[in-house]
């Protein structure tokens, strides 16, 4: 899902998410695969890297390929529900693209019976170019001890250098496949365009979690 959430791994575990992404405008492009290794240098704090390959058909159906940009984090859990009833994180991370992209999310989650509600707010700016707030709202029912289905509603607003909104909707589930092992996927389209840019008609994930 777009809206992450507070967790990070165990101290000295590694977590790894392996994922196939498609984003589809007026040409298709696909993560084949996204990686993202993440690490837990303490009871708090998460380590992130993630490194995408990216295959684009372009609206002449010409194919080209080529490694996105790298992206790197550290995510810290400065709140547990257990203790505080809502956990909360923050998880500040780079982009390395020509201009460097920086991102600084705060997490929230709260579990009321089998329901899980997430919030994510924060700030994305790209160097001397575009300053974003984003939004992410979240929703998981927990169907059975395994499987938890989501709805998310995700918004980004750009306030300089122009004053526009883009807007998501997005369905997935989370299925444990064992204790290590966790399918995840998630569907989804852009609900609010700007008319400068190609509206997003379809994007998405399948991807395998394991913690080591």
């Amino acid at each position: 899902m777009l809206t992450d959430d507070p967790g990070t791994p165990e101290k000295k575990e590694f977590e790894f998410n392996t994922s196939l992404n498609s984003e589809i405008t007026n040409q298709y492009q696909f993560s084949v695969p996204l990686l993202d290794i993440n690490y837990g240098a303490t009871e708090r704090m998460q380590l992130k890297a993630e490194m995408p390959l990216l295959i684009t058909v372009d609206e002449s159906k010409n194919v080209s390929s080529n490694f996105g940009h790298p992206n790197i984090g550290i995510k810290y859990r400065f709140m547990d529900e257990s203790k505080y009833h809502v956990g909360v994180s923050v998880f500040p991370q780079v982009v390395f693209d020509k201009r460097k992209e920086y991102l600084l999310p705060l997490q929230f989650e709260k579990s009321i019976g089998k329901f899980t509600l997430g919030e994510a707010v924060g700030y994305f700016f790209i160097e001397n170019n575009s300053h974003n707030l984003l939004n992410g709202n979240l929703v998981g029912y927990k169907t059975s001890e395994k499987l938890e289905m989501m709805i998310e509603f995700y918004v980004e607003h750009n306030f300089v250098p122009v004053n526009q909104t883009d807007a998501f909707i997005n369905y997935g589930f989370r299925y444990h496949l064992s204790k290590k092992n966790i399918l995840l996927a998630s569907f989804g389209t852009q609900v609010v365009t700007p008319a400068d840019e190609e509206k997003k008609y379809f994007f998405s994930f399948v991807g395998l979690q394991s913690l080591f």
